[in-house]
């Protein structure tokens, strides 16, 4: 079994552009790229956030070009597309959809809840872990 991170390293300013993000999306779930890097430790250098393609209540993916772009200015910054955030608007835990994805995409996923104002990170390997958020 490969090494899990155990945290994710956000600044308050990311997170209070997730969160913002999340709530100017409402009433959809909103979508966004955390680049950065790290293995024991995901260190997150910027957050880029993404359209909703399903524009939906309960799920969201993400355009296909901008996949194709997060990808493209992580290698350009040499970082890595490091995580996945979503909003919810439900707990901050994840649903049967997202279990499927993230076990597909191996990088933390850092859910917000619209409902209680919180965040949670998740991530999957053999099955689904919690992973602590650090703010710095």
């Amino acid at each position: 079994m490969q090494s899990i991170p155990s945290s994710i390293v956000l600044t308050q300013s990311h997170l209070a552009q997730l969160e913002k993000h999340a709530r100017d999306s409402l009433p959809n779930e909103s979508c966004a790229f955390l680049l950065g890097a790290g293995a024991a430790q995901v260190a997150v250098s910027e957050v880029m956030v993404v359209k909703n393609a399903q524009a939906d209540r309960v799920s969201f993916s993400v355009p296909a070009d901008e996949l194709l772009n997060a990808y493209k200015k992580a290698e350009e910054k040499k970082l890595q597309v490091a995580g996945i955030f979503h909003s919810h608007p439900a707990s901050p835990k994840p649903s049967s959809t997202d279990a499927r994805f993230m076990e597909i995409n191996p990088v933390v996923w850092v859910i917000y809840s619209t409902t209680e104002s919180r965040f949670a990170a998740w991530i999957h390997s053999d099955q689904i872990y919690p992973v602590e958020i650090v703010v710095r």
